[in-house]
């Protein structure tokens, strides 16, 4: 050490500079606020993106951290949460999306979309098909925020197709990377069994469409997952007809597990994640 410094003064004089640095760096507080239940996915990310925060408190809507980071607006790549406000009372919408310029009732928040590609662990070379896609919010962050191959979308709705389309060409999407049409899931008709996974909001029956309907609905889903999805493939579904959902994908073919309950707007839907009771995938 005396020979990379010349002499013991030089050498205390550079353990005071680093002593001081240490310990008159300023540090910020912010509060992210979270749908209540996803904390564990909006922590991954944040320790992912900024691994050198302190996290002061974890509750049940917000998360309170530390950083060395002094501009709110570098936060702003922080997908899972819905707002980041800062100790001088500044705000920023974090589930806000530019592209984002068409909606349909009982859209999906771009934050929970986000999440569900988490849970869904996308990689690159990943075929994803979301068949009850509204105005495109989920397969739209697929490709933007996890840069799957391509995405498949349908609705049976031709306003959200249209919507979808909007949406589709503000987020600058190449029109090669996404097949879009419109559909009514029993009559969907995709054979060829190359998608990796299936993500979807699908209808609740509380908000849009009655029980008796989402049943004939989700049994028309199960034989569309089982004839595209890959023998190793997976399915996340966003739902409140929770026993609906485990009794269609029956123990025999499916293996159903829920891995989150969340709050959305005074409902408490869970997200379930699916795979072929013979598949070794996770």
């Amino acid at each position: 050490m005396l020979q990379q410094f010349g002499s013991f003064d030089l050498v205390v004089k550079y353990f005071r500079s680093k002593e001081y640095n240490q310990f008159t760096m300023a540090i910020y507080s912010y509060t992210l606020k979270i749908l209540q239940g996803t904390s564990e996915y909006v922590l991954k990310e944040l320790k992912e993106k900024y691994p050198n925060i302190q996290i002061v408190k974890v509750g049940k809507a917000e998360i309170l951290f530390n950083s060395d980071v002094e501009d709110i607006n570098s936060f702003r790549n922080l997908y899972s949460p819905t707002y980041i406000e800062d100790s001088d009372g500044r705000i920023l919408n974090l589930s806000k999306r530019e592209w984002r310029k068409e909606y349909v009732p009982a859209g999906i928040n771009p934050s929970l979309a986000y999440i569900l590609c988490m849970v869904a662990d996308l990689r690159e070379e990943d075929i994803v098909y979301d068949p009850f896609c509204g105005a495109g919010v989920i397969p739209i962050t697929a490709l933007k925020h996890f840069n799957v191959k391509r995405v498949i979308c349908s609705d049976i709705s031709g306003k959200a197709i249209e919507k979808s389309e909007i949406n589709f060409n503000s987020a600058g999407i190449d029109k090669s990377r996404y097949k879009l049409f419109r559909s009514d899931i029993k009559d969907v008709t995709l054979n060829k069994r190359n998608v990796d996974k299936i993500i979807s909001n699908l209808p609740f029956g509380i908000r849009v469409g009655e029980h008796s309907d989402n049943k004939k609905i989700y049994l028309s889903l199960e034989q569309v997952a089982e004839r595209v999805l890959r023998k190793k493939g997976l399915i996340v579904l966003l739902t409140q007809e929770k026993k609906l959902l485990r009794e269609v994908f029956n123990k025999e073919d499916w293996n159903v597990k829920s891995v989150l309950r969340v709050n959305e707007g005074g409902l408490l839907p869970e997200v379930f994640v699916i795979k072929r009771s013979n598949s070794n995938y996770l």
